[in-house]
């Protein structure tokens, strides 16, 4: 079996201890001190120093030293070091905490931009992969919280612990189960190639199932009586004199329709209305043909004057910017004219002293400067000269493209008012255009035909009335007849319907009670395999009792993991003595398990008279008076 011991743990700045060394040299040893001396900071830091976390699994926990306020203090190293025997192999672990400072560009100072961690083994660097990998050699940290915490199993949810001690203590088969009860042999055929678990759920599912249609049918059968009571069966008789009195009305009523006299007045009268309607179209169509010409001539004189019209708002328009540019330039002319008069009576300066030394200038040097000023004062007034005659002669030209738009615009004027007269004439043409249709004698001829049809009408009009209303009113007690038949076929259906939910609720309730039988015996079952596994279990412990599975009010069964010690629950009615004690023979049976031993951290060992025996290094942390951190070796009695 693989071990883990600690022989010196150095702490450096870490949580609330600047500088302490925790030396069991493999030992079991006991640390005493007040609450808040940093007991609980030795457990944090081997557990930081292995996995970067604190005891409670926390990785973003307070590491560094704080003030009185709560506040980090700075420019620490905190840092812990482990020298650890491993299978009688001496290996020493570092890691070195620390605040990083960068000067960024252009700032005067460093600031704080995070932290960095440095790790070592045996003193040599190493990368954080290679620290990790040499960890998990020596321990998975799941394992290792299990074999050095004693309150760390009891921590886990139940499903977790539950799990570990089938992992641990080996699993009994459902084969193993059947076997040892003969009234378990059925079971066998039940579930075939599925799990109980699956079996379970598919029972579960289809109970789910059943008491869904069971609570539906007797509405459904409510339904199905609701439509069937008020049913009455119709008098066929009835309904066949009835069929037969309506077949003899419609025939006669087709007959008084049918008369020959008065259906061939109507036709004679259609191909009258048609006549007269080809002779119309006709009329419209040569009104038409000798309009076109007339419309095609209207439409192309109003496209000429659009485009007449268009050339005009051009002219317009560029009036508009001329008459703009010229203002412009006006004004500027206006400035060039003050410009010109300020450039004219500027004159040479008379001030002929040097401005460094004092002494007057000699005469040829003041004879070249008021040359030279007078040269750049006259190309400077020929300047501004051209510039403004520039301007006057583009404000001329201008002005006579203003007056060239108008006399357009005028020509441009009458040309439209000529176009107006001539669309007017067209207009006029227009509307003399008619084309008249000669159909009074077609008239005539329909007026005599629509005059001998009234006549023909108003003869069986009354015959054709009275069929009518004696037809609607069989008709009518036809459809009643055939209401009540319908009614009675449906609710025949709906008894039919009834009988048939009957015995599917039947049908339904005993395939509820089959399933129930088959969940006894699967209970039945899972309460043998239990008893099964816990008496396996409890077996590896020589404290802890496992409690597997509790029976339920409806005598169910539910699975659980609930430890106990002399049959009281860990986590109702157990001291703190006990539950350390319990947890240690829990360690011992894991670590056997795992063949892994690791120093294991007993806190509050003051609660304990007789400390449970095991094989692991104990470090126990004791509750005293004494104000600092004090050690004393101890020798624990172990296991054997």
């Amino acid at each position: 079996m693989d071990k883990l011991t600690i022989n010196r743990i150095r702490y450096k700045n870490f949580k609330g201890l600047a500088d302490y060394t925790l030396e069991p040299n493999g030992k079991d040893i006991s640390v005493f001190g007040q609450n808040a001396t940093g007991k609980t900071t030795l457990i944090d830091g081997v557990s930081y120093l292995l996995f970067g976390k604190d005891s409670y699994g926390r990785a973003d926990f307070q590491l560094k030293p704080v003030d009185k306020d709560g506040q980090e203090i700075h420019n620490l190293e905190t840092e812990v070091e482990g020298v650890f025997d491993v299978n009688n192999k001496t290996i020493t672990l570092r890691k070195r905490f620390q605040e990083k400072y960068t000067k960024k560009r252009g700032e005067p100072r460093q600031t704080f931009t995070g932290h960095t961690t440095d790790y070592f083994i045996d003193d040599v660097p190493a990368k954080k992969k290679e620290y990790d990998i040499k960890i998990s050699e020596i321990i998975d940290v799941n394992a290792f919280k299990l074999v050095t915490n004693p309150l760390e199993f009891n921590n886990l949810h139940w499903t977790g612990r539950r799990q570990i001690l089938l992992e641990r203590c080996g699993d009994v088969t459902d084969l193993d189960v059947i076997d040892s009860d003969k009234k378990l042999k059925s079971l066998s055929e039940i579930l075939g190639d599925c799990s109980i678990d699956d079996h379970k759920k598919k029972i579960r599912a289809k109970k789910r199932e059943i008491n869904k249609e069971l609570e539906q049918i007797p509405v459904r059968i409510a339904e199905n009586q609701e439509t069937a009571k008020d049913a009455m069966q119709p008098d066929y008789r009835e309904k066949t004199r009835l069929e037969k009195v309506l077949e003899e009305k419609k025939e006669k009523l087709r007959s008084l329709r049918s008369n020959e006299a008065l259906s061939s007045k109507k036709v004679r009268l259609n191909e009258v209305d048609s006549k007269i309607l080809v002779s119309r179209n006709e009329a419209d169509q040569k009104q038409a043909d000798l309009k076109k010409p007339i419309l095609q001539a209207i439409e192309k004189l109003e496209a000429e004057r659009r485009d007449l019209t268009g050339k005009i708002k051009d002219n317009e328009f560029r009036i508009f910017q001329d008459e703009k540019r010229n203002k412009v330039s006006e004004d500027a002319i206006v400035k060039i004219r003050e410009d010109w008069h300020i450039e004219n009576n500027k004159q040479p300066s008379n001030d002929n002293t040097c401005p460094t030394c004092g002494q007057d200038l000699p005469k040829d040097i003041v004879k070249n400067t008021i040359g030279m000023f007078n040269r750049l004062k006259s190309d400077r007034l020929t300047m501004i000269t051209a510039t403004g005659k520039e301007m006057a002669a583009n404000i001329e030209q201008r002005n006579k493209d203003i007056e060239a738009a108008k006399v357009e615009i005028a020509k441009l004027t009458d040309m439209i008012a000529g176009v107006d007269e001539i669309i007017a004439r067209k207009k006029a043409e227009f509307e003399k255009v008619y084309v008249g249709v000669d159909i009074d004698d077609l008239d005539r001829q329909k007026d005599v035909l629509e005059q001998e049809i009234d006549a023909l009408l108003n003869g069986s009009v009354v015959q054709e009335e009275n069929t009518q209303r004696e037809i609607f009113e069989s008709q009518e007690k036809f459809d009643e007849l055939n209401q009540l038949e319908a009614s009675w076929k449906a609710a025949e259906s709906c008894r039919i319907r009834i009988s048939e939910l009957e015995a599917q609720e039947k049908e339904l309730a005993a395939e509820f009670e089959r399933l129930e039988a088959e969940i006894f015996l699967i209970e039945k079952f899972i309460i043998k395999k239990v008893e099964m596994l816990e008496g396996q279990i409890n077996s590896r412990f020589k404290l802890a009792r496992f409690k597997l599975f509790e029976t339920q009010i409806n005598e169910g069964i539910k699975e659980c993991c609930d430890v106990l010690y002399n049959g009281v629950p860990y986590n109702h009615g157990l001291n703190s003595g006990a539950r350390i004690n319990v947890g240690l023979d829990i360690i011992q049976t894991l670590s056997e398990y795992y063949g892994f031993q690791a120093p294991v951290f007993v806190d509050n060992r003051e609660s304990i008279n007789n400390l449970f025996p095991i094989s692991s290094q104990v470090i126990s942390l004791v509750v005293s008076n004494d104000k600092a951190l004090s050690i004393l070796k101890t020798e624990t009695q172990k296991a054997s």
